[in-house]
């Protein structure tokens, strides 16, 4: 905060003092893993390390070239805005083939059983934790604390 020419060297100092220390700390580590690439799980590591890699640079961070309905190639961008829009036009206004053999199904009308408590509980046991949410937006631990105890939903 205070900007005297005795702050400035001293900050300068602890500054090449960081980064002696940072480096000593980088070669360290990187010593440590010579000698763990030169095990068993080192080598693991090195396999994993390039298939990370690998998939890493697999991935298309961005489009930035697109092809038109006749072939050639556009760079703008209100042309390639232009041309997204015209695919998503066409994308949501064809008609589904799977509604169109739904029409030809016979309904059939019979009593279906109301789902069990005990069904219930199963299911909550076999449902894996901090996996993504369902349809509902709703978590999976949600249902399992709600189902807990005395006062759960499902006792």
């Amino acid at each position: 905060m205070d900007r005297t020419e005795e702050n400035r060297q001293e900050y300068k100092e602890l500054q090449r003092r960081v980064k002696r220390e940072v480096s000593k700390a980088k070669q360290k580590a990187y010593d440590k893993l010579y000698t763990r690439l030169d095990t068993r799980e080192g080598e693991k590591d090195l396999y994993r390390l390039a298939r990370q890699r690998d998939r890493d640079g697999k991935d298309v961070q961005q489009v930035g070239v697109i092809k038109d309905r006749d072939g050639s190639v556009l760079t703008s961008e209100e042309s390639l805005q232009r041309r997204w829009k015209e695919y998503f036009e066409e994308l949501m206004n064809e008609e589904n083939e799977r509604e169109k053999r739904v029409e030809g199904v016979n309904s059939v009308e019979q009593k279906v059983d109301k789902i069990r408590k005990d069904e219930v509980r199963k299911a909550l046991k076999r449902m894996k934790s901090e996996k993504a949410v369902g349809p509902d937006n709703i978590a999976v631990e949600v249902w399992k604390c709600l189902g807990r105890g005395s006062s759960g939903i499902f006792n």
